[in-house]
């Protein structure tokens, strides 16, 4: 009789999958959290750049009112990532329009400043494209901001 004997190349190459399976495993589990990490601060940081600039169009836009004069009027069109409430208010010697976002880890507020110092107001504006109408009638002692349909 002849003796066979079998090689143990099988029980290697399992070993092989199954420390490789764990491996790939370990990683996921920690690559996961840190990726999602930085995807929400990335998508907060995207929000807040867009919020400056949409909130630096109204601002301008008040501002060309305020040196053009009475009879002045600026259409804006705005595009905001999520619903926004933007304040209008001033401190007495000039105007400041701010916007409150909550971000993944906290609330933060943006804030411009305009020249014009006569602005109290509220605007509630919706995700995606709205267009505002900054305009400063000829028989008017005040500019006006409104949300146009």
């Amino acid at each position: 009789m002849k003796n066979i004997t079998i090689g143990n190349k099988g029980q290697l190459s399992l070993e092989y999958v199954l420390s490789s399976m764990i491996v790939i495993l370990i990683i996921s589990l920690i690559s996961i959290p840190i990726l999602l990490t930085a995807m929400d601060y990335s998508t907060d940081i995207m929000d807040s750049i867009n919020s400056k600039s949409e909130l630096s169009k109204i601002t301008d836009a008040i501002d060309f009112c305020y040196v053009s004069g009475k009879g002045s009027k600026r259409i804006v069109l705005l595009d905001f990532n999520r619903n926004v409430d933007i304040r209008l208010y001033n401190d007495g010697k000039k105007g400041s329009a701010s916007i409150n976002l909550n971000l993944s880890d906290d609330s933060h507020e943006i804030t411009r400043h305009f020249d014009y110092a006569g602005l109290n107001e509220n605007i509630h504006l919706s995700k995606g494209f709205n267009r505002i109408a900054v305009k400063w009638d000829e028989d008017s002692n005040r500019i006006e901001v409104n949300r146009l349909a």
